[in-house]
């Protein structure tokens, strides 16, 4: 048991610096790869099962709430960061967010994980197939479709744990942003999420039966303590490599990112 307890606190640990290096590289917040690693950790610790996925979420999002902001300012010390942008998307992002934790144990997950499968598909394939900038038509995009653009983009990705870079390194990149813009943007994105709806899920799951200890809703913050310091540390690693890699070739990290990412979720959905 012992030993068993070690591997997990080594394995926690390196996920969380291979998440937070994808954070900055990619400008997501690494919840694909913290929220597997934690639902694995919490069945072992023997959660119960109608509340091992909502820890996992929420843990990974109180995670991401501060990686993003080590991405961020990583990337805005190479003045590549948006901050327009995240001026105009600040408040939909959070209500979206919001809200997405708070309905977060309503929806059916197959229904969700099938929906997100879907649409990251789609844009992987899209930015694998076509990555050319898009025409000065699509860059124009309204600002209340940037509004419900946002809105969506804060509720899915709660409800997924997930830093939303991969809606809005696409999004950004249709609106004529460079990758490495939507990357670095998509890093304060992240920050914007990650709050709200670890607030969420901490109300969400207050006084829920079965956790394990140390827990404050669906936020463990043992897990929370082992795997932020690497997590932390990784970050500014991503970013900085973000910055020395071609256009092209970043495009295609993502473009593989958000591919793998569909195939995780229909290989769950087939579970």
């Amino acid at each position: 048991m012992e030993n068993e307890l070690i591997l997990l606190v080594i394995a926690l640990s390196v996920s969380g610096l291979l998440a937070g290096i994808i954070a900055g590289l990619l400008g997501v917040g690494g919840g694909i790869v913290m929220v597997p690693i934690l639902f694995q950790t919490f069945v072992f610790l023997g959660v119960p099962a109608s509340a091992q996925m909502h820890l996992s979420i929420g843990t990974s999002l109180a995670i991401i709430s501060l990686t993003a902001m080590q991405s961020t300012r990583a990337h805005a010390k190479m003045g590549s960061v948006d901050f327009d942008i995240l001026r105009q998307w600040a408040l939909p992002v959070i209500i979206g967010a919001g809200l997405g934790a708070y309905i977060a144990r309503l929806i059916p997950a197959e229904t969700l994980k099938g929906f997100f499968a879907i649409i990251v598909l789609i844009l992987g394939l899209r930015m694998l197939i076509f990555p050319g900038s898009p025409s000065a038509a699509a860059r124009q995009l309204g600002k209340l479709a940037q509004a419900v653009s946002a809105s969506f983009i804060g509720f899915c990705s709660a409800l997924m744990g997930i830093g939303g870079g991969t809606f809005s390194v696409p999004l950004l990149g249709f609106m004529g942003r460079t990758v490495h813009q939507s990357v670095a943007t998509s890093s304060g994105i992240g920050v914007l999420i990650a709050i709200p709806a670890t607030i969420g899920f901490i109300w969400a799951g207050w006084g829920a039966q079965g956790l394990p200890d140390f827990s404050y809703g669906y936020v463990n913050a043992l897990a929370f303590a082992i795997m932020i310091p690497t997590t932390l540390i990784g970050a500014p690693i991503g970013a900085r490599l973000a910055h020395r890699l071609e256009k092209r070739i970043l495009q295609l990290f993502f473009a593989a990112f958000l591919l793998l990412t569909s195939a995780r979720m229909f290989l769950a959905l087939s579970h």
